[in-house]
């Protein structure tokens, strides 16, 4: 498994070496804080899955989206974005978050069929919350937390 280009993946920072998947939390962050819900579709090995996000009030409009983990030495693009997102902030206390990484979380961009464009931002909100860990944007040049996802998600309309 590779990971993802920076421009193909919302990235996750997470302070946490161990790369755990906890389903219950993350699905009950979902429910709580973004009016969503997640199920989990197929472990794709120790450190990738696939998960269904859908929006709490359409759980049938479910779309797959992939989550892959890393270390931060396997993914140094990712890091250079976001040294470079810090950078573009002029600190703003993103850059002790980012030297505190030790695993990479990436949610792909891509859906499959007609699936919603949002669900890969509204994981990645998720395990913003979850992890306390910043998000490195697949489009801009910066770095921002839960409330910088979740305001992305309501100009895209996700209420």
């Amino acid at each position: 498994m590779t990971p993802w280009t920076p421009s193909d993946a919302w990235s996750l920072l997470s302070p946490e070496a161990a790369v755990r998947v906890e389903l219950p939390r993350w699905m009950h962050a979902a429910r709580a804080f973004l009016n969503a819900e997640l199920s989990q579709l197929d472990p794709l090995g120790p450190r990738a899955m696939r998960l269904g996000v859908s929006p709490a009030r359409a759980i049938a409009k479910v779309t797959v989206v992939e989550l892959r983990a890393f270390t931060v030495d396997e993914v140094p693009a990712v890091m250079s974005a976001a040294h470079a997102g810090v950078r573009a902030l002029g600190g703003a206390g993103m850059d002790a978050l980012v030297a505190k990484a030790r695993t990479v979380w990436q949610v792909g961009l891509a859906v499959e069929g007609e699936g919603d464009r949002r669900a890969p931002l509204v994981m990645a909100a998720v395990l913003a919350t979850v992890l306390l860990a910043p998000v490195v944007p697949p489009d801009e040049v910066t770095v921002f937390g839960v409330r910088g996802a979740r305001l992305r998600l309501e100009a895209l309309g996700w209420r």
